[in-house]
């Protein structure tokens, strides 16, 4: 579904729609809520799984950006990247 994320996690989902920048914020802000709350959700947006997570403690960098990883990390693949960075991603 264009437009609507999908955020998957232990127990059930939530769809959120993503069409403007303040809702694609509030996106982010779920996503937020439910890793820590879940430590592990889906995130389905564009015919792409993200897997975002909490990070586990060890001094990883973002793929894209370099920054070091702090409170959450978004999983493409083999990409781990920050939050600002998967904002930029997902427009």
């Amino acid at each position: 579904m264009k437009g609507v994320a999908r955020i998957s996690f232990r127990g059930g989902a939530l769809f959120v729609p993503v069409k403007t920048p303040y809702e694609r914020e509030l996106l982010f802000e779920h996503l937020d809520l439910y890793a820590r709350r879940h430590g592990r959700v889906r995130l389905e947006l564009n015919r792409k799984e993200w897997e975002v997570t909490l990070a586990n403690g060890h001094a990883e960098q973002c793929t894209s950006c370099k920054r070091r990883l702090d409170t959450l990390t978004y999983a493409l693949g083999n990409r781990r990247i920050c939050a600002q960075c998967a904002k930029r991603d997902l427009r």
